[in-house]
């Protein structure tokens, strides 16, 4: 019957997924070998902020970068005001950093900001590039720690990006616990077995010889996906390092998580459906298993979309009984709630180890409401509903 042969696929496919989920989380609790190395602390920085219209949050950002425990005179702060209508520029000069201003309306985006910018700060003698979204506070050991990342030979690395703000609301506690689960149980075992990551926007440091052999040429709403693309394919492995973080703000108000979410969504998921089977495909055929294992990742990366998957396959399945009963329909529906089952204790295990307390188990009472808005969210960008500027997320 076709109604068992569409369930039979897609507990295939989650199930797959599943085993692949569960094979980092038990990654994920291998430490890594101590390192003896050294950070060299004559390493020079340029710490590149793109900003569009930021003028109420940069000052805490630019203070942040100024307060960092590394000499002085290795790193600068590069501001880039984009396309701004509000007083970004000056309040970034009030702080005495450099401030590149610039007024493109064919070419708006944050990728076309960092390319311009990249393009001028390159030609000065700078080490490494680090983005750093203006929104964002950076941990005082972020330079000291990426120095000896560094020196074992990485040259792109994502730093671990947190939340600012998990007990705020039920909804940044909710997007908290699956960023945790993102950093903690995927990116981190995945860099550690050498698996592929993706760069996340903020939290970017790349040397300068990888910018300058490889320019930043990525200029839609994905534009780190782009880049981190280009960058695997070109067999560089991008590092994850968890030791320090890039913290942000994330939405407390359901309008707040309709503008970043679906922007995040839509490109995300777009690229995705265009991008991921290829990948697969063109790192089987050239046996770059970086590449495929990136292709994978769009894949399976949207847990809101995988909850989408769980639903339809337990409807499905009780489906199956009801019109078409007996054994088989039986196993089918057993099947689907036993994968429910471990999806749902892997996420257990994420929640657990993002750390409990009363504030946050009254939260997870009302997670529901946000993740049906997440499903809702993704379902838009997955029918292809986007906003291709830099829109900005109103901030609470």
């Amino acid at each position: 019957m076709l109604l068992q042969l569409f369930c039979i696929i897609i507990l295939f496919l989650l199930s797959v997924v599943c085993l692949y989920y569960w094979f980092l989380l038990f990654a994920s609790f291998s430490r890594a070998k101590d390192e003896t190395i050294k950070g060299n602390k004559k390493i020079t920085f340029a710490i590149v902020i793109p900003a569009h219209n930021e003028e109420d949050v940069i000052a805490a950002t630019l203070s942040s970068c100024k307060g960092l425990e590394y000499p002085a005179d290795k790193y600068q702060i590069f501001v880039v005001a984009d396309n701004c209508t509000d007083k970004t520029a000056d309040m970034a000069r009030k702080h005495d950093v450099a401030v590149f201003e610039r007024f493109d309306d064919s070419n708006k985006g944050k990728g076309f900001a960092l390319a311009w910018a990249f393009d001028r700060i390159l030609q000065e003698d700078f080490d490494v590039i680090l983005v750093v979204d203006a929104d964002c506070l950076l941990d005082a050991g972020t330079l000291a720690e990426l120095t000896v990342v560094l020196a074992q030979g990485d040259e792109v690395i994502q730093i671990n990006y947190c939340v600012g703000n998990p007990d705020e609301s039920p909804m940044s506690y909710a997007l908290a616990v699956g960023n945790f689960i993102e950093n903690e149980l995927f990116y981190a075992p995945k860099s550690q077995l050498g698996m592929a990551v993706i760069l996340r926007g903020t939290g970017m440091a790349i040397k300068a010889d990888v910018l300058r052999k490889y320019p930043w040429d990525a200029h839609s709403i994905v534009e780190d996906i782009e880049y981190s693309l280009s960058l695997i394919k070109a067999n560089y492995a991008i590092k994850f390092l968890k030791k320090v973080r890039v913290i942000s703000p994330f939405p407390v108000t359901h309008e707040q998580l309709k503008v970043q979410r679906t922007r995040w969504a839509s490109g995300n998921l777009s690229f995705g459906k265009k991008e991921a089977f290829n990948l697969i495909l063109e790192g089987v055929k050239n046996r770059n298993m970086a590449v495929a294992d990136a292709g994978w990742s769009f894949l399976v990366l949207s847990k809101p979309l995988l909850l989408l998957g769980l639903c339809a396959a337990v409807l499905v399945s009780i489906a199956c009984v009801f019109f078409a009963p007996g054994d088989f329909s039986t196993f089918l529906l057993i099947f689907a709630l036993v994968v429910t089952f471990l999806y749902i204790a892997y996420f257990v295990v994420g929640i657990y180890r993002f750390g409990l307390s009363w504030r946050r188990f009254f939260y997870l009472m009302q997670v529901p409401v946000t993740v049906i808005n997440l499903m809702f969210v993704s379902m838009l960008g997955l029918i292809g509903f986007k906003k291709d500027d830099w829109a900005r997320t109103p901030r609470s």
